[in-house]
């Protein structure tokens, strides 16, 4: 402003003479002093506070006056003066991240909110190495901030996003158990044998599932799902089922603050299935030509009830960030307990973490790091009691006589709930990690960058099944002790250097980078039995007598994989309207064959925001337009380790020389030319915007070619030493259509109502299982157990998607209550010939919609989510819908049924699995407190979550496994619950 100044009066210097010069500063001080005591202006000294919409106080927050070269900056508790200001002085206030305010001087007391910037804070995106302003963003990539996530209790982070991405899937295969991970898929199936769970990156470090878990869901500020090929490619083998990127919480700058956040929950099974009462189980013995003289016990006991409790859980957690121009920190503690509404079943953590930010040499170098730790304990349940309390006898007692558990004398079901009492199956993991990284701003065009982590991770597991249990005794047993201990540690790091150029015209940013990583994992596992108590202590594994007589086990196993890669980027725009992205990664894997240990991972997109145009006239209700298309090459390198060379293992025991001696061989092939699963991707994108964004969508879509598929084949023997062979063959396809869209219906002042919604569209395809070297045009799966174990009930086939059901065809029954289904061969009998395909269960359609309405201090969200398009196989019905399973308890829906056959798969048990569900619905209220000394704010919640399911699906609920086996609805299962959450939350 100085050098403005004075620049200005040298002009005028040039052009007037000093006699001018004096006449005009004369004149200038006579109306200065004149003018306001003629008309009577009133001067004002005023002081203020300025604070965000949470009631935090802004540090830094210029004010200056309208039209004037004068103003100051917020302090530390976000107060300013200004003395002797003219009445009805419009003052501008502007900050970072904010919507620049004008407040017109009235008083001498001032208190300004202010309203933060939408725009601003959605327009950086996380692409992996860096970040991206959105709109100029070429690729397909979702970001989901901490306001858009799911409500309600979560035990996995993960769950924050379910149903706030098209082309995510996250299923809780487990119902609501404490103690499972979900199956998480992006844009489809994209392997047979290696995994296809996207990437997890946490603040630039790679991450595991149970890396995620282990991090409080309150301290995560962002999810960054890249889901195309030339967003993932940058990461080589490991982003081909795409990558999501979280981000946690830092402190800014400002005065220190502590956020209190406590909530309570309890949780009831959503819905049961419903097995014949006593009555009705004895009236249908009696119909069917069974005894009923020794099958009434005379009680009356529904099964799933005695396995479900009250629960009562709950979590307390407290943070605190404070920060300066020049440092910040902040810091998490958090503690949950998990009381599952199954017996003996729950989970507790104690999560804490630390981010730290430190600047040096005038912001020339960075230093950032994180420090994380959780402790996890957990109570494991038995799936199988729910599958015991289906076909339990409903007239048996829980206890019998004695005050023991009541189980039958000969061959039958266990008693469910002494299932879950009679074993101590519990474990405890410990899970730290950390990273420290620096960035030095070499020249104002140049940076470099530099990183390294740790993540350790230490699990101890054991199980004790007692001496009394139906198991132990049957077994012979006396007892049965099980401990399983496994040791994680991973390394990394990361250096790259940055450039950026940018005028007018152009702006070009480039990076390279190299990038190295370890890991190491050990386990060991043991097992004994023949305890003489069941004592705590005297149950320690090393007393039971198996050990003595050799009959013991026990293990141990260790791995470790090094990758090594080098990688390079660019990003140009043109003008701001025409983007091009470039990136390429070589890369080199230890888990992959002597002869394809590396390979280069390229891709390319580019981007044209239309509206920049000069033929968009301004009346134009458009407020965005881009086109974006890009291609990219990934890899998988997700495959079992050592798989590319010959291993030996026990083969067990074999008579010699007059004694028994261990047998070691090959239990695999050596395949030097083993290399990753490679996906080809293309996408096309539009994104746009109508009234200034008031409404946004975007469309999207893929073609995602995998070829290279990895699966066992038959080896040619002898040539080989081994019968299988892991090796690359196959292709398979995705593609699929994406469309994501908000709206702001109302967004006045006090009152505001936004929607998200979307949807996905998804088409996979097995195009090929052989080459000229390995041959094979289907593979079959038969999930299935006794009584219905060895029926073929998938096909994995050319031609044809992942998931065909592939059996019997339906026709009806005969009058002795005998199967009638399609003879296709007609040649009177049933078999593998008669076999036809019966639809799919992996669904087509996932879509969402979510709703935020606010009126002045009160809340109010929702979110509905559902699937179509698939076929659940309800093997409960195969199993206990069938009078041939009599004597043991049957569904209901066995009543009137005239099967009376051998369990057989066929569409018979097939149902359409499509579903929506209400997933979550929360009411709050905040209280505005920063007239308290210490208390800004503070906000009363109440949520419910998995409320309603709108499904023709008669099991306990559709939304079941995926894999290879999609829409397996099997016989054990823990149940869905919903859950009633009453939360606080308060801000110092």
């Amino acid at each position: 402003m100085e050098n403005l100044a004075i620049s200005f009066f040298e002009r005028i210097k040039e052009q007037v003479t000093l006699r001018t010069i004096k006449y005009c500063i004369l004149m200038a001080g006579f109306l200065c002093v004149c003018v306001p005591s003629l008309y009577g202006v009133e001067n004002l000294s005023v002081t203020g506070k300025v604070v965000d919409s949470s009631g935090e106080p802004l540090i830094g927050v210029s004010i200056r006056v309208e039209n004037k070269n004068m103003g100051t900056t917020t302090d530390i508790n976000g107060n300013f003066t200004l003395a002797d200001i003219p009445k009805n002085t419009v003052l501008v206030l502007t900050y970072i991240g904010m919507e620049t305010q004008k407040v017109t001087v009235t008083q001498n007391r001032l208190n300004i909110v202010m309203r933060e910037n939408s725009v601003q804070l959605e327009e950086v995106v996380a692409i992996g190495y860096g970040t991206v302003k959105k709109e100029e963003l070429t690729s397909a990539v979702t970001k989901v901030g901490e306001e858009s996530f799911n409500a309600g209790v979560t035990t996995s982070p993960i769950n924050l996003l379910n149903g706030k991405v098209p082309g995510l899937s996250i299923r809780n295969t487990s119902g609501n158990d404490p103690n499972a991970s979900p199956e998480i898929h992006l844009r489809g199936i994209g392997s047979i044998r290696a995994g296809s769970a996207p990437l997890i990156i946490v603040d630039g470090t790679y991450s595991t599932m149970s890396e995620l878990q282990a991090i409080n869901a309150n301290d995560i500020k962002s999810f960054n799902v890249l889901k195309d090929g030339s967003s993932a490619a940058i990461y080589g083998t490991r982003g081909s089922n795409g990558v999501i990127i979280v981000e946690t919480k830092n402190a800014s700058k400002g005065k220190a603050s502590i956020e209190y956040t406590s909530y309570y929950y309890t949780e009831r099974p959503v819905r049961k299935l419903e097995m014949m009462s006593a009555d009705e189980y004895m009236g249908y013995l009696k119909a069917k030509g069974h005894s009923t003289i020794n099958n009434d016990y005379g009680f009356s006991t529904d099964w799933t009830d005695q396995l479900i409790r009250n629960n009562f859980s709950y979590y307390q957690g407290v943070s605190f960030s404070t920060g300066t121009e020049n440092s910040s920190i902040r810091g998490s503690v958090g503690y949950r307990d998990s009381e599952s509404m199954v017996i003996n079943t729950g989970n507790k953590q104690l999560t804490g973490r630390v981010n730290f930010k430190q600047y040096f040499f005038d912001k020339k170098l960075t230093i950032e790091g994180t420090l994380n730790g959780a402790n996890t304990q957990s109570d494991y349940t038995d799936y199988g009691a729910f599958m015991q309390a289906i076909v339990y006898h409903p007239t048996a007692p829980v206890y019998n006589q004695e005050g023991k558990f009541f189980e039958y004398a000969g061959v039958g079901p266990y008693n469910p709930v002494a299932l879950l009492s009679q074993v101590d199956n519990r474990g405890e993991r410990y899970t730290y990690s950390g990273n420290l990284s620096a960035n030095l701003k070499v020249l104002p065009c140049l940076s470099v960058y530099a990183m390294m982590s740790a993540n350790n991770d230490t699990y101890e597991g054991s199980k004790y099944i007692s001496r009394d249990s139906r198991y132990s005794v049957l077994g012979g047993f006396e007892g049965q002790a099980d401990m399983n201990t496994y040791f994680y540690k991973k390394r990394t790091f990361e250096a790259y250097a940055n450039y950026s150029f940018s005028t007018d015209v152009h702006n070009l940013t480039a990076l390279a980078g190299y990038s190295f990583n370890r890991e190491d994992r050990t386990w060991h596992n043991a097992s004994n039995s023949g305890f003489l108590t069941d004592i705590p202590g005297a149950n320690n594994i090393g007393n039971g007598t198996y050990l003595e007589d050799g009959l013991a086990s026990m293990g141990r196993g260790q791995d470790e994989s090094k990758l090594i890669a080098f990688f390079g980027r660019i990003n140009y725009s043109y003008k701001g309207k025409y983007l091009f992205n470039a990136s390429v990664r070589r890369e080199g894997s230890t888990r992959f064959g002597e002869n394809h240990k590396w390979g280069w991972f390229p891709a390319v997109s580019a981007g044209w925001r239309i509206l920049e145009e000069n033929f968009f006239s301004d009346a134009t209700p458009l407020s965005n337009l881009k086109l974006r298309v890009g291609f990219g090459i990934t890899g998988n390198q997700d495959i079992p380790l050592y798989a590319s060379i010959a291993k030996y293992n026990d083969l067990g025991y074999a008579y010699y020389n007059g004694k028994w001696d261990k047998v070691y061989g090959p239990v695999s092939n050596p395949n030097p030319d083993l290399k990753w699963e490679k996906n080809a991707e293309y996408n096309a994108g539009i994104d746009f915007g109508i009234w200034n964004d008031r409404l946004t969508a975007s469309v999207d879509y893929y073609y995602r070619k995998t070829t290279d598929l990895l699966d066992w084949y038959d080896a040619q023997m002898p040539s080989n030493i081994y019968s299988t062979i892991f090796t690359n063959v196959g292709t398979l396809t995705n593609q699929g259509i994406e469309f994501a869209i908000g709206y702001d219906v109302i967004r006045n002042k006090e009152l505001k109502w936004h929607l998200d919604g979307g949807f996905s569209y998804n088409e996979n395809k097995l195009v090929s299982l052989a080459n000229s070297s390995y041959h094979a045009n289907h593979i079959t799966y038969n999930p299935l157990s006794s009584p219905a174990n060895g029926q073929t009930t998938y096909i994995l086939e050319e031609g044809k998607p992942i998931g065909t059901y592939y059996g019997l065809k339906y026709r009806g029954f005969n009058s002795a209550g005998k199967w009638v289904f399609e003879d296709r061969d007609e040649d009177g009998a049933y078999s593998d010939k008669d076999y036809t395909y019966l639809g799919n269960g992996l669904p087509k359609w996932y879509f969402n919609l979510a709703s935020t309405l606010t009126w002045k201090d009160f809340d109010f969200s929702f979110q509905l989510r559902g699937a179509a398009g698939f076929k659940v196989l309800n093997t409960k019905r195969i199993y206990y819908e069938n009078s041939v399973s009599l004597p043991f308890n049957l569904l209901k829906s066995a009543l009137g049924r005239p099967l009376n056959d051998a369990a057989t798969f066929s569409d018979y048990y097939l149902e359409k699995g499509n579903y929506l569900k209400l997933d979550n619905i929360t009411v709050g209220y905040t209280f505005d407190l920063s007239q308290l000394k210490y208390v800004s704010n503070a906000r009363i919640y109440a949520t419910a979550t998995n409320l309603l399911t709108i499904t023709g699906y008669t099991g306990v609920d559709p939304e079941v496994g995926t894999g290879l086996t999609p829409g397996f609805d099997d016989s054990g299962y823990y149940p869905r619950s919903t859950t009633l959450m009453l939360g606080l939350n308060i801000k110092f």
